[in-house]
C-alpha cells in the first residue's frame, strides 16, 4: 500500500520531475508542464502563507500548496542544485537557448545564462579534477561544466546530442569520472578530455544511474535497460514499453538498494541490480513522469515518490512487498512451464541414436561479397533444420530467424553491422537427423570484430594512388607483430596476417581493405619500428582504427599527422555558414525586440481607446494588432528555421572537431579539441585547418 498520495491537478512532462529542500530543511515536488511553466508543490506550508496573500511578484507566484515559476520557453532539462555554503537548494531549468539558476525561498534569479548548444541534461555534481561541486549541462554535442555563478570552468565535445549525464567513479580511485548518454546510442566515460572507455547501443541512451559497487544502470529509447559492471555489461532486458525515469531505493527493507524503473504504460518495478530480477511491480493509470527520493510527510526516512503524467503523486515507504502481476502473467508463466516438461517428457520417452549426442556445430565467420557471412555447418548424418540469430542493430527486431524450406547440413545467414564495433550475437540452431521430430538446440555466442565489414583485397586490384597523402600518419612504437595481432582480432578473416621474417617486406605489413557498406578503399601500412600510415578519405573510419588500436596496445599518448583535404573543405564552409547564420540571428532578434516594442505600444493605445469609450479607436488598433501579430507569426517563423539551421550546423561542426580528437589519444586529443574550439570562437579558418592536421 502506498504511504500516502495526491493529485496535482496538473499534467506534467515525462522525466522532468526533481524535489528539493529550497528552504533548507522541507521537502518539495518540482515538475515542468507544458506551455513553460515549472510547479512547485510543498506540503509544509504554514496556515499563514496557506491563507494569506502569499501571491509573489517575482518569477514565482504561490497559490496555496503550489507555486508556478512562469518561464516563457518550452522546459528540456530540470535539477536541483545547492551550494556548499548554503543549506538551501536552488533550481535549474534547462531550454532550448537558456539555462535559469533560480532560487525559490527568495524568488529570485541566481543566474541566467544563455547556451549555444541548447539545455537537454542538467546534473549538479562533483568531479575529480574540480574541487568545488558544479553544474554540469549536456547540450547539442557538447558538455559543459559551470559553477555556481553560471562561469564556465570546462567545455568537451560529444559525438551527438547529450541526453543523460551522471558522475560516476568508472576507474575506481575515489574520483568521478563524466559517463555521458547520447542520441545517436553511445555511452561514454571521459575524464577531462581522455575517453576513458564508450560502448555503442541499440538506440538512443534515454537514462543512467549509478550503483553501488562501481555499477551504472542504463535505458535506450527502444525499451531496453541494463546494468553494466566495469564496463561489462552484466544483464539486459527488453521491454515494448519505454522508461522514463530510474532512480535507486531499499523498497523491501533488507538494507540493499534495487533498481527502481517507470515506464510510459504506467508500471513501475523494482529489480535486484545484479541480476535483474523484478521483486516489486505497480501500475498506475498513465505513464510515469518521475521517480524522486524525498522525506515527503516529515518523518526523518525518505519515501520512494512517483510522479505520473496526469499529476497522480505516490509514495511508498522502505519494506513495502507490494507485488502485483499484470493481467495474464501467472497464466503464461504457468503454460510455458507446462510445455517445458512435455518437452522433457518426449525426450525421456524418445530413444537417441548415439550418432545424433556426439554430433557438434561448426561456425565459421567471413566478410565477402557485401556482408559479413555466418556459416552454420551440422556433423555427419544431421541437418539444420532452423537457426534462430539474435543480434542488436543488425537486424529489425533484433531477431532474425532462419529457415529452410527443405533440411540442409549448411547454412549461411548475411549480416550487415550498420556501425564499427564488436557486436555480441546469439545464436540457437535446430540440428536433428532426417525425418526426425527431435531435435537438439545448439546455444552458440560470437562476437563480430570491430572492422567485420572490412574485406581484404589485393593492393594490384585497387586504385590506391587515388588516395594520395590522405589519411593519418602516427607511431605506434610496437612491432608490427603486435599490430598483426589487433587486425586478426578486428577483421573477420579465414586466415591470420602474419609478418614475413624474410625477403624484400620483412618486417613490414601492408593491408588494403574494402568498406562493405560504401565500396570506400583504405590502406594501411606499417614498418619494423611500428609507424603506421594509413591512406583513408573518411576521417570516422580513421578515428575508430586509431582508438581500437591504441586500446589495444594499451597506449595513452599518442599524436599523428592528419591530412584530410575534403574534411577540411567541409568544416570551412561550415564555420562560414555558422557565421553567417548567427549574423542573420543577430538582425532576426533586432527586429523582434522593435516588433514587441510596436506591439506593447498598440496595445496601451487599444487600452486608452477602451478606457475612453472609443468604439471607432479600438476597432483601429484591433486591426493594426492583427496585421502587426501575422508579420510577427511569419518573422517568427523564420527565426525557428534559421535556429534549427544554426544548430544542425553547430551539430556538425562538432562532430567534426571529434573526429579530429579521435585520431589522437591523451593530451594530443586535448590538444585538438583546444585548438579547433578556438579557431572556431575566432572564426579562424587557417587555424581550424592547422588543428585538425597537426592536433
Amino acid at each position: 500500500m502506498a504511504s500516502f498520495s495526491l493529485n496535482l491537478q496538473r499534467r506534467v512532462e515525462l522525466s522532468l520531475i526533481a524535489t528539493g529542500k529550497f528552504d533548507g530543511s522541507h521537502a518539495c515536488l518540482t515538475a515542468a508542464t507544458s506551455g513553460g511553466n515549472i510547479i512547485v508543490h510543498s506540503p509544509h506550508r504554514s496556515s499563514e502563507e496557506l491563507f494569506g496573500n502569499s501571491q509573489s511578484v517575482g518569477r514565482l507566484s504561490w497559490s496555496g500548496e503550489i507555486a508556478e515559476l512562469h518561464i516563457g520557453q518550452q522546459v528540456t532539462a530540470l535539477c536541483i542544485g545547492r551550494l556548499e555554503e548554503d543549506e538551501r537548494e536552488f533550481l535549474l531549468v534547462g531550454t532550448h537557448t537558456h539555462i535559469l539558476a533560480y532560487q525559490i525561498e527568495d524568488n529570485a534569479d541566481l543566474f541566467y545564462k544563455e547556451m549555444r548548444d541548447g539545455v537537454h541534461h542538467i546534473t549538479t555534481e562533483r568531479l575529480g579534477w574540480i574541487k568545488q561541486q558544479v553544474i554540469i549541462v549536456g547540450g547539442n554535442c557538447s558538455v559543459t561544466v559551470m559553477d555556481h555563478e553560471g562561469n564556465e570552468l570546462y567545455w568537451t565535445i560529444a559525438s551527438g546530442i547529450v541526453k543523460v549525464i551522471i558522475a560516476f567513479d568508472f576507474d575506481g580511485d575515489a574520483q568521478n569520472e563524466l559517463l555521458i548518454g547520447t542520441e545517436d546510442s553511445e555511452i561514454k566515460a571521459q575524464k577531462e578530455t581522455l575517453v576513458m572507455w564508450q560502448v555503442k547501443e541499440t538506440s538512443p541512451v534515454s537514462a543512467l544511474l549509478t550503483l553501488p559497487g562501481r555499477k551504472f544502470a542504463y535505458a535506450v529509447a527502444n525499451g531496453t535497460v541494463g546494468v553494466y559492471e566495469n564496463g561489462t555489461r552484466i544483464w539486459r532486458g527488453k521491454s515494448k514499453h519505454k522508461i522514463t525515469s530510474m532512480k535507486t531505493f531499499d523498497i523491501n527493507g533488507d538494507g540493499v538498494l534495487e533498481l527502481i524503473t517507470g515506464w510510459t504504460n504506467g508500471k513501475v518495478d523494482a529489480r535486484i541490480c545484479s541480476t535483474g530480477e523484478i521483486i516489486f511491480r505497480i501500475q498506475l493509470n498513465s505513464a510515469i513522469a518521475g521517480i524522486v527520493e524525498a522525506d515527503y510527510r516529515r518523518t526523518g526516512r525518505a519515501d520512494l515518490v512517483i510522479v505520473s503524467e496526469n499529476g497522480e503523486v505516490r509514495g511508498y515507504l522502505s519494506g513495502t512487498t507490494m507485488d502485483i502481476s499484470e493481467p495474464g502473467e501467472l497464466y503464461r508463466h504457468l503454460l510455458t512451464k507446462k510445455e517445458a516438461l512435455e518437452v522433457e517428457i518426449r525426450q525421456r520417452q524418445v530413444s537417441t541414436p548415439s550418432l545424433f549426442m556426439g554430433t557438434k556445430l561448426a561456425v565459421n565467420l567471413t566478410s565477402t561479397r557485401g556482408a559479413v557471412r555466418l556459416a552454420l555447418a551440422s556433423g555427419p548424418g544431421l541437418v539444420i533444420f532452423c537457426a534462430i540469430v539474435f543480434a542488436e542493430e543488425i537486424f529489425e527486431g533484433e531477431t532474425f530467424v532462419a529457415h529452410p524450406r527443405k533440411p540442409t547440413g549448411e547454412l549461411e545467414i548475411e549480416l550487415r553491422p550498420p556501425k564499427d564495433g564488436p557486436i555480441d550475437i546469439h545464436m540457437k540452431t535446430f540440428v536433428g537427423s532426417p525425418g526426425s521430430d527431435l531435435l537438439q538446440v545448439y546455444e552458440l555466442m560470437q562476437q563480430l570484430p570491430s572492422f567485420c565489414m572490412y574485406e581484404i583485397i589485393n593492393p594490384a586490384d585497387a586504385k590506391i594512388e587515388d588516395l594520395k597523402d590522405t589519411g593519418v600518419k602516427f607511431e605506434t612504437g610496437d612491432r608490427p607483430q603486435r599490430i598483426a595481432l589487433w587486425l586478426n582480432r578486428s577483421l573477420a578473416i579465414s586466415e591470420e596476417l602474419e609478418i614475413d621474417v624474410d625477403g624484400p617486406n620483412a618486417g613490414r605489413l601492408d593491408l588494403c581493405l574494402r568498406g562493405l557498406r560504401d565500396n570506400k578503399l583504405h590502406f594501411l601500412s606499417v614498418n619494423a619500428s611500428g609507424r603506421v600510415n594509413m591512406l583513408t578519405t573518411d576521417p570516422t573510419f580513421a578515428g575508430d582504427v586509431v582508438q581500437s588500436l591504441a586500446n589495444y596496445l594499451g597506449i595513452v599518448e599518442l599524436s599523428s599527422e592528419a591530412n584530410f583535404p575534403a574534411e577540411e573543405k567541409r568544416m570551412v564552409e561550415i564555420l562560414e555558414k555558422v557565421k553567417e547564420l548567427k549574423e542573420i540571428e543577430v538582425k532576426l532578434q533586432t527586429e523582434a525586440a522593435g516588433v514587441t516594442n510596436v506591439l506593447k505600444a498598440l496595445m496601451i493605445r487599444l487600452e486608452d481607446s477602451r478606457i475612453l469609450d472609443d468604439a471607432k479607436g479600438m476597432r483601429k488598433r484591433i486591426t493594426q494588432l492583427q496585421n502587426v501579430g501575422e508579420n510577427f507569426m511569419r518573422e517568427n517563423e523564420i527565426r525557428d528555421n534559421n535556429y534549427k539551421e544554426l544548430t544542425s550546423a553547430l551539430k556538425e561542426l562538432n562532430s567534426g572537431v571529434q573526429n579530429a580528437s579521435r585520431i589522437r589519444v591523451g593530451s594530443a586529443a586535448t590538444n585538438a579539441i583546444n585548438r579547433c574550439r578556438a579557431a572556431i570562437k575566432d572564426e579562424n579558418p587557417k587555424a581550424l585547418i592547422q588543428a585538425i592536421r597537426n592536433g
